[in-house]
């Protein structure tokens, strides 16, 4: 790791550095630092409000206070505390708007909010190049959701891909006595087809009630990019330089054109979700997190921090897949659904389906006050120390591996996945996943997908769980969607 004093942190910050800069000349006094009984400048992190749960502030705390008492933090002369925020990111910038005193010196963030909020992250481009740090020893995905028109904002800390846990006691109390053919493949199921054979299997029914479903369709809405992502398809056009930029890739009636794979594969996710609803596989109370955990629900999505919440419960046979691949269309009709060789090329030269999902997971990144004029030096000091500690966590290996162990999760590192034993021995849902992960896609990111995704495309879905056609939430989403989306890209 590097310790000298970086003059290119000042000019990252577009002037030269004085005071207790060493290198860069000058003095100016220090008016907000605050510092430990050791002499420690005392740096703040804010995480979002996931941090607040009682588990998941004590794993991080346990990690910190370990990080903190490293011979390399105390080389540093820094120490962490950190603090849970809810209303991430817009907290976040009122305290930016503030001043430095009332902002965090570094943020956990969530990767997909930053095309919406660059005027408050610091970007790293010149930093990241003084240290030679190279991106290519991250997931590619996450470290593009930090990237905003060629500017990069942080440093991708977690991978949190999301999936689907199956309940193994459920599968084999349904495999006992069952002919070979009959039975359900955990380690197969990887199609549309499949994954809907299995929920209906795993669904109990006594009279017109269902005692435990099959596969949580409850908030299956809340899952749709994901099957898109299946289907080898997207619903926000993100190649910089189209002319529908931040628009659905979605045309009118496109998928009855005969010459739109991307339309067909949004009509056809909607019509797979549509024919999951008329399976009736879920009682509407089992959408949470205890309907899985008490076993009264076989199939539910999940992060990869889903063990978590369910260690208090005394389900522990569960196994995590990656959402399936399309094999299914609906060109025919909404009720008319023709198998497909998912491996295969369609006549649009896109492959039918590959197992995978959506990333979520969060970065490393530093604020910035909006008003330059208070980006004081202290404020300055802080940032180059800031900058040292997120090298510190993330590029050097131990510490690397420190946090990750710690918080049971998976590094964006890549270098890792094969070289390290958390990861080479797992035997837990990181093991499960880890061999689907690089089919996992970064969420679309645009200004505005946040409120496209939960005002429009979740709401729509919802709507069609209570009726409306597939057609008619397809164009629903279409022209609702650009609407929301220009807006929020300031082309409305």
């Amino acid at each position: 790791m590097k310790k000298k004093m970086s003059c290119a942190v000042a000019l990252a910050l577009g002037v030269t550095l004085v005071g207790s800069l060493a290198g860069c000349g000058g003095g100016s006094p220090d008016n907000y630092s605050k510092y430990d009984k050791d002499g420690r400048l005392i740096l703040t992190i804010w995480a979002t409000d996931q941090y607040a749960n009682a588990d998941v502030r004590a794993r991080f705390q346990g990690y910190l206070d370990k990080f903190n008492d490293t011979d390399e933090m105390k080389d540093l002369g820094v120490t962490l505390q950190f603090s849970p925020m809810s209303l991430l990111p817009s907290t976040l910038n009122t305290a930016c708007l503030t001043g430095p005193q009332k902002m965090p010196d570094i943020v956990i963030w969530d990767r997909f909010s930053t095309p919406s909020n660059t005027n408050i992250l610091l970007p790293l481009d010149d930093l990241i190049a003084e240290d030679e740090i190279d991106k290519n020893e991250f997931l590619s995905e996450a470290y593009d959701e930090l990237t905003v028109e060629g500017v990069q904002y942080g440093l991708p800390l977690d991978a949190d891909p999301w999936g689907i846990y199956l309940n193994m006691d459920a599968v084999n109390e349904y495999n006992e006595g069952k002919a070979e053919g009959d039975q359900i493949d955990p380690d197969n199921l990887n199609t549309w087809s499949a994954l809907l054979d299995a929920g209906d299997k795993l669904t109990v029914r006594k009279g017109n009630s269902i005692t435990r479903s099959g596969l949580n369709t409850t908030s299956a809405d809340g899952q749709f990019f994901s099957f898109v992502f299946t289907g080898t398809g997207e619903l926000i056009n993100t190649k910089a330089g189209s002319d529908t930029y931040g628009d659905t890739v979605m045309q009118q009636n496109g998928m009855l054109k005969g010459g739109d794979g991307l339309s067909l594969r949004v009509y056809d996710s909607l019509a797979f979700f549509k024919e999951l609803y008329r399976k009736n596989l879920c009682d509407t109370g089992h959408g949470g997190t205890d309907a899985f955990g008490n076993g009264l629900c076989a199939m539910t999505y999940g992060s990869i921090y889903f063990p978590q919440e369910l260690s208090k419960y005394s389900l522990k046979n569960y196994k995590m897949l990656p959402y399936p691949a399309r094999d299914r269309t609906y060109l025919q009709g909404e009720t008319l659904p023709q198998v497909l060789d998912a491996s295969a090329t369609d006549q649009y030269d896109m492959q039918n389906g590959q197992v995978g999902g959506m990333l979520g997971g969060f970065g490393l990144a530093i604020p910035q006050p909006v008003n330059k004029a208070m980006r004081t030096n202290d404020w300055k000091k802080h940032v180059e120390k800031s900058w040292e500690v997120i090298k510190l966590w993330l590029m050097n290996d131990e510490m690397n591996e420190l946090y990750f162990t710690e918080n049971q999760s998976i590094t964006c590192r890549t270098d890792f996945w094969d070289t390290n034993e958390f990861y080479t021995q797992n035997t837990g849902v990181i093991g499960d996943i880890l061999p689907y992960l690089q089919n996992y896609k970064m969420r679309p990111s645009v200004a505005g997908y946040e409120i496209f995704e939960s005002s429009v495309v979740r709401s729509e879905i919802q709507a069609m769980k209570e009726g409306n056609t597939v057609l008619k939430t397809y164009e629903n989403i279409r022209v609702l969607g650009n609407e929301v989306l220009r807006l929020a890209q300031g082309r409305g």
